[in-house]
Formats: structure tokens, sequence, C-alpha cells
């Protein structure tokens, strides 16, 4: 907006008495609703930076950084593995400070924890690194996906059918024996290693029963039993090897191996068994849904593909060609004209 000249001389006079930007614009305008960020504020921001005269804004000093010495970030991980809230951490870590919820001080110290546990939220952070956090965000549990599958899927290209599977492994992450069995894991590579399989498993799978997932859970235990007592029988086999002179180390080892060896082709079969139970029940299933809604469902999913649908309207538009061509066609045969006409050859003769 413009300024009158009147205004411009006010300005001019009493800029170096009035230095606060909202105050010079009320009085300028003769309006004690205006601030800085109102149309007549910006104006006279505009006028006094082009005229080179100083003024002062209501602005927020920026916070400070905050950098942690290694052992303040050693404190803050062990204090979280121990069950501390980031809050509890902060206000220990700044005993001469004022530590508010939400302080610039808390959210540093949340911070760090986050760079070890990426989904936690401030309302969950009690027993940040002991706990596992179910990721809520669409972007998180994509990612999630990635790192499990080595699919790449990309957020902006995500299409209907695949929001379906994202929104239902939400709630399977969420699920209360999940987080059981999961957070009864102490060892990070076992836990990470339970959420992969069960992710790999069914997040393309969003028609699944409680009763299947609770399954597909016993599936991936048994996984992860399967990886502990390779790494058993690895310990054994190392052993046997250092024991190859002493008999009876040997003997006894010899049959230790025996039995986890039978352990591990026992859970190999309680995997197989499993699996095809589960794909047998599903892919049943599968059939009949498929049987009673194929022709519809299978239209309006196609539909929804924007690729499909461009494919679905050219062979629209060349149906309609086709029989355009074969409209002309037939019109202009006269056989077929004196046929509709009734004229037979004869007549015409």
């Amino acid at each position: 907006m413009d300024i009158s000249e009147e205004q411009k001389t006010f300005l001019r006079e009493n800029a170096a008495r009035i230095p606060d930007l909202i105050d010079l614009t009320r009085q300028c305008f003769e309006n004690d609703t205006l601030d800085g960020r109102s149309r007549e504020g910006r104006a006279v921001r505009k006028f006094l930076v082009e005229n080179s005269i100083d003024f002062r804004t209501t602005s927020r000093q920026p916070t400070e950084t905050i950098d942690f010495t290694r052992e303040q970030r050693e404190f803050i991980l062990q204090q979280a593995e121990n069950g501390l809230s980031s809050l509890e951490i902060a206000r220990i870590v700044f005993p001469d400070r004022r530590v508010p919820p939400l302080s610039n001080e808390q959210r540093a110290v949340l911070a760090e924890i986050r760079s070890v546990n990426p989904d936690i939220l401030p309302s969950q952070d009690s027993g940040a690194l002991n706990s596992y956090i179910s990721p809520k965000s669409p972007s998180r549990i994509i990612k999630k996906i990635n790192d499990a599958t080595g699919l790449g899927l990309d957020e902006s290209k995500i299409n209907r059918q695949k929001q379906i599977c994202i929104e239902k492994l939400a709630v399977n992450l969420s699920n209360s024996r999940f987080l059981k069995i999961i957070n009864n894991y102490l060892n990070v590579e076992d836990r990470v290693l339970f959420e992969h399989e069960l992710i790999r498993l069914t997040w393309d799978k969003p028609d699944l029963t409680a009763d299947e997932i609770n399954l597909y859970l016993n599936v991936c235990k048994e996984v992860i039993n399967l990886e502990v007592i390779s790494s058993h029988l690895n310990k054994l086999n190392d052993m046997f090897d250092v024991a190859d002179e002493q008999q009876e180390m040997s003997i006894r080892l010899a049959e230790i191996i025996k039995a986890k060896s039978s352990e591990y082709h026992q859970c190999e079969t309680r995997i197989e068994n499993l699996t095809k139970k589960l794909q047998g029940d599903r892919g049943e299933r599968m059939k009949k849904m498929y049987k009673e809604n194929a022709s519809f469902l299978s239209i309006v999913q196609l539909f929804q593909e924007e690729e499909e649908r461009k494919t679905m309207v050219e062979i629209a538009e060349m149906q309609k060609q086709t029989v355009r061509q074969e409209a002309d066609r037939l019109e202009n045969m006269s056989e077929w004209k004196a046929r509709v006409l009734g004229i037979s050859k004869d007549d015409t003769i």
C-alpha cells in the first residue's frame, strides 16, 4: 500500500522519538490494532528501510545452541536406558538452570536420545532406549518398509493400495503382543531382525486376520530362535576344533552339537509348517474373495491407477473409432441398404 506525503513526513519527524516499529505504525495510521505484520506495518518498514531510518522490531532472540560433551552424551544415553525421561535428565545435566517442560535444554536432551531411537515422542520418553516405540507417521513406516525389504518406496508416489498396506502395517506394529515380544529382546540385533521379519512378511497383506498376525509373530520368533541356535552352533564348532586333542571334552561337545543341530532342524520344521499353513489359509480365502469380487473390484482398482486409467481411456477411444469405422463401411454398402429396405435382387431387376 502507498503511504501519503503527510504520513511520510510524520515518519521522518518521529522515527527517532518512536523507534519501535509497532508503536510508530499505530501512531502513523491512528489505529491501535496494527502491528509490524499488517499491510500498514510492512509499508512503514519499507519506507524506513528505503530512507535508511533506524527502527526496532519485536523479535525473539535466537535460542542457544547446546553442544554436549562426550561424557554428557554417554550420561544422557545411560540415564535413558535406566528409564529416566528427557526432562528429568535435562534437570540433572543442567542443575544450575530452571528447566521447564519443552525447554531448550529438554529438547536438546531429547534430540540426543532420538539419535538412538528416532521414533521416540516427548510424551513417551520414559525408558526411551529400552522400550520399542511404534512408528506413527507414514514417512517413518515407509522407511522401515524400505529397510526391511529393500524396495525403495517413494512417499510422493504411493498409490491407494499401498497406502492401505501402510496404514494396516502401522496397526500391526502397535499390536500389544508384538510390543510385548519385541520388548523382551534385550539384544538390539534380535529386536531389529524381529521387526524387519514381521514387516517383510506382512506389509503387503492388509487382509490378514488377527489369528494370522499371531501366527506370523510366531514365525518371526522362530526366525530369531533359528539365528540364536546358529550362533551357538558356530561357537560350539570353534570350541570343538580347539579341543581336538582332549578326547573327553570332544565327546561332550559332539553330543551338545548333535542336540543343537536337532534343535535347529526342529525350528526349521516349525517355520516351514507355519508358513505352509499361513499360505494355504490365506490362499483359499483370497481365491474365494477374488471369485466373488473379481470383475468389478479389478476394474475399480485398475481405474484408480493413473497409468492404467489412461490405458483404459485409450482402449475405449479405440473401440469407439472401430465402431465408427464399421458403421461407415456398412452405411456405404449398397447391398446392406437394399436388404434393410426389403429389396431383393429379383425386385431390382
